[in-house]
């Protein structure tokens, strides 16, 4: 017996929503039924292209689709995401889940109250370096994140914080395993009118310190993260990928690649996307670890807003 294709659409046909239809497009498990977007162009082209329905507003959408992609500004996930899953849609929404905690909390409780799956797009937790330290790593000491892109204009509805480092802050609570118990932070403006670059200290209970630096108006581009624990040092090139092993125990040891599958992370995220939803496994990042990134992105933002302060105080005096 042939298993019936998961009805899907994308929301948002923008840099990664053209992806996500793509994907979902070449999926032996999904049919690809709808997109849409404000722009009609971007909507005529998928549609042809892929041989679905378009629409340009996304409400049209209900009722037609089994699950769908949200890849709309971030200001928007929320109002979105809420109309899908009060109607019994299972919804991959790309990070951050929502620019604010309460509205995370909100979608994760409607969701699980519907029984649907909810998975939020963090789409380096599918990258073979970072299932190779989720693996590895027992006991991180220090974590630390380097993020930095050339200015591309995208996604100013929101800064730095939730545009970037967002990420990182999921790697660190992956490979913590809890909140920070302490936040400070610093951060300034340069083209956007919100933070476009901003620095960030963590610390755990357990002892564990974590730094995060993340710019959008970079002169280049740059994803690193290297997690160092008693006996060892890693170090993820997160663009290339790779991931390189250091031994502490002999002096200037010379680091080690460790060899990692070739993959699509978006793919392998879509896939265990639909997976969730046929099989009703929980997804491998759930709206709870999205709102766990998105409580630490607002304490950051705050001691970001607490420094400007002291900051301005002090050239007040």
């Amino acid at each position: 017996m042939t298993e019936v294709p998961i009805r899907v659409g994308v929301i948002g046909l923008g840099a990664f929503g053209r992806h996500h239809a793509r994907h979902y497009a070449a999926h032996g498990s999904a049919a690809l039924v709808a997109v849409a977007d404000v722009d009609a162009g971007r909507v005529g082209e998928a549609a042809a292209l892929h041989g679905c329905a378009g629409f340009d507003d996304w409400r049209e959408m209900i009722g037609k689709v089994d699950a769908v992609s949200i890849a709309v500004p971030a200001t928007q996930h929320a109002e979105v995401a809420r109309a899908f899953i009060e109607a019994g849609v299972h919804v991959l929404i790309e990070k951050p889940i929502t620019t604010t905690s309460s509205d995370a909390r909100d979608l994760v409780s409607r969701a699980e109250r519907a029984g649907i799956v909810l998975q939020v797009g963090h789409v380096e937790r599918f990258s073979p370096a970072i299932d190779e330290l989720a693996a590895r790593v027992e006991n991180p000491r220090r974590i630390s994140c380097l993020r930095r892109a050339v200015w591309n204009g995208r996604s100013t509805d929101v800064d730095v914080v939730f545009d970037m480092m967002i990420h990182d802050i999921g790697h660190i609570l992956m490979l913590a395993g809890s909140p920070p118990v302490s936040v400070s932070a610093s951060g300034r403006g340069v083209r956007s009118g919100a933070t476009d670059e901003a620095e960030a200290w963590l610390t755990f209970s357990g002892g564990l310190i974590a730094t995060l630096s993340a710019s959008r108006v970079a002169e280049h581009n740059e994803r690193k993260l290297v997690v160092t624990e008693p006996g060892v040092t890693y170090t993820a090139d997160l663009a290339a990928p790779s991931l390189t092993v250091a031994s502490r125990a002999v002096w200037n040891a010379p680091a080690t690649p460790v060899a990692l599958p070739p993959r699509d992370n978006l793919a392998a995220e879509i896939d265990a996307f639909l997976a969730s939803v046929a099989t009703g496994a929980p997804p491998v990042v759930d709206g709870w670890a999205g709102l766990a990134a998105v409580e630490v992105a607002e304490r950051i933002q705050a001691a970001i807003a607490d420094a400007d302060v002291v900051v301005a105080r002090s050239f007040a005096q």
